[in-house]
């Protein structure tokens, strides 16, 4: 039951993602909104590996093949850090623009995070260890309200501080 709750938690979670666009960045950002726009076209581009990633957890799950949950999981922290990797490298833009790249790389890590958690439970060698990394799980899901709400709040302050809406 815990891990039903976890995966329909977690397919939610991937619901809010938009649509799907490859990870490359292209050229440099000149102003602020075209700053906000790379950071939201890197999240945009996980809305479907986030969907067949979540798909195929709760198949492997329902098969209890941990080892296949672990791969796919696995798959899916590597494609996570292929996002982050390519914010880092995008110099921030506009007023709070540091600051907004702080915030939004602490989401990507959020969502890196569960990955990392569901790969643990993958792996673990015993139930006992597979009921920790649901627990785990649990609390990271717990977190996933502020997570958001940080990052919906930086996003409408970084607007705002440098004169752009944004299109949602």
């Amino acid at each position: 039951m815990k891990q039903l709750f976890i995966i329909a938690a977690i397919a939610a979670f991937a619901f809010t993602a938009c649509k799907s666009k490859t990870t490359e960045t292209g050229e440099a950002p000149a102003t602020a909104s075209q700053y906000y726009e790379k950071v939201a076209e890197l999240e945009e581009t996980m809305s479907e590996p986030l969907l067949t990633t979540e798909a195929a957890i709760k198949a492997r799950g329902d098969k209890k093949d941990f080892a296949g949950i672990a791969q796919a999981a696995r798959a899916m922290e590597d494609s996570v850090d292929l996002r982050i990797n390519a914010l880092k490298k995008i110099d921030p833009v506009g007023k709070g623009g540091a600051d907004f790249k702080i915030v939004a790389t602490r989401y990507f890590e959020y969502i890196k995070s569960i990955y990392t958690a569901y790969k643990k439970i993958g792996e673990a060698k015993t139930e006992e260890e597979r009921m920790k990394g649901a627990d785990e799980m649990t609390h990271i899901i717990n977190g996933q309200a502020g997570v958001m709400a940080n990052l919906q709040s930086a996003q409408a302050k970084f607007a705002a501080d440098n004169g752009f809406t944004i299109n949602q």
